[in-house]
């Protein structure tokens, strides 16, 4: 089976998205499949990355095609649009990551017009929340979803939500194809044998303090708006916490976060990571008391998952789409959007170590059981498998664009 995954950008500063591509190819060459990779080579939210472009790279049994982009907003690449033109006939079935680039919109033009199978993984673009962002641009995105990613995503195989609340979320847009759910997943060999605690502690100068830990990208979503008023509260009850934010800033909001927690009078218990990579994260998970996503909308969360692989309770949002599964596991405490409600559960985590330890052992568990590659690999091969199977229709290539949403 050829499979090839089309990526908007394959930069670590992108998050879970980039690090769900590589793995997911990877696992899948592990187990026979013939997987190629198409991407540029945008490092964002600036520069490039430093790899070969327009010519295939084989990493780890994976065919990694990036190309050089000639209009930076859309991601507009003309090798990749050549290669693509050439290539996409070759392929059994095409994945498509992402929404609203060229990459991701021409791909799924192409395949329309070859009647080749395509999947669009939206990573939670179809949000409500994200969706009617206002913005400055918000006429020239509607424009652009009504000519492009409207019919695409009416004509797709099928559209992959990775939780069943991501796909009930995107049901205002009554998208006409099949919507089927496929979890992320996690490399679980990362998780196996985790680093002794005290790599971060020391790194940082910290001792024996409570850690709070965001891990993520500094961005508005993320609810840190929420979690600096909350760890305000923790802190005037637990007087040695201390809240490590760690991830990449892309936007440039951090600014705006060090200005909340100086309004609030806790800069100094306030310790700045910049992008974790490979074992910093995991020695991140390990020295932390608790793991806290108050984000706004979340269409997984693999922070969250991860978290709970390294046997670390989390508190998350009720918009962190694996809530349900936090909930069922008994893995962490979910809250609402609220910050009294997420001091009240960090609280309750660091006062009471019997329910911490328990917690942590629940979600470790559950993470291997459900979100270890092997598992996963073998659910988006039979989806690939019944969707090649089906015979195609004589022209995927449809320009109704018709829909009908309510805001």
């Amino acid at each position: 089976m050829k499979i090839l995954h089309v990526a908007l950008s394959l930069s670590p500063r992108c998050g879970g998205p980039t690090l769900g591509v590589n793995e997911l190819a990877r696992y899948q060459a592990l187990s026979g499949l013939d997987v190629t990779v198409f991407s540029t080579n945008t490092d964002y939210p600036r520069g490039i990355l430093d790899v070969p472009v327009n010519e295939p790279v084989l990493n780890n049994g994976v065919r990694h095609h990036y190309f050089s982009v000639q209009f930076g907003p859309l991601l507009v690449s003309l090798p990749m649009a050549a290669e693509l033109r050439k290539e996409i006939k070759r392929y059994d079935l095409v994945h498509i990551h992402g929404l609203y680039r060229f990459p991701s919109s021409f791909a799924a033009l192409l395949c329309r017009i070859y009647n080749v199978p395509y999947i669009i993984i939206p990573h939670g673009s179809l949000d409500p929340f994200l969706y009617y962002q206002s913005s400055r641009n918000v006429l020239a995105k509607r424009i652009y979803e009504i000519l492009f990613d409207l019919p695409n995503l009416n004509a797709a195989s099928a559209i992959q939500f990775t939780t069943t609340e991501e796909k009930a979320r995107a049901k205002f847009l009554n998208i006409r194809s099949p919507g089927l759910v496929v979890p992320n997943g996690l490399d679980w060999t990362r998780f196996e044998s985790l680093p002794p605690k005290g790599a971060m502690r020391k790194r940082l100068g910290l001792e024996n303090q409570p850690i709070i830990l965001f891990l993520g990208r500094i961005n508005f979503k993320k609810g840190l708006d929420l979690l600096i008023p909350a760890f305000s509260e923790v802190a005037e009850h637990i007087d040695n916490a201390v809240l490590v934010i760690a991830g990449p800033d892309n936007d440039g909001y951090a600014e705006v976060v060090r200005k909340w927690t100086a309004e609030h009078g806790i800069s100094a218990k306030v310790y700045w990571q910049e992008m974790l990579y490979g074992r910093e994260v995991l020695e991140a998970y390990v020295d932390a008391d608790v793991f806290v996503l108050p984000s706004y909308t979340e269409s997984f969360g693999i922070a969250a998952a991860e978290a709970m692989a390294c046997g670390l309770p989390v508190v998350i949002s009720d918009q962190v789409n694996i809530w349900a599964e936090v909930v069922h596991s008994e893995a962490g405490l979910v809250v609402k959007l609220d910050s009294q409600d997420i001091a009240r559960a960090i609280r309750s985590i660091i006062e009471d170590k019997q329910l911490a330890k328990q917690l942590g052992n629940a979600g470790r568990k559950f993470a291997k059981r459900r979100y270890a590659y092997d598992r996963i690999v073998e659910e988006v091969t039979r989806m690939y498998e019944t969707i090649i199977s089906a015979k195609p229709p004589v022209s995927r290539y449809v320009c109704d664009a018709r829909v009908v949403h309510k805001k």
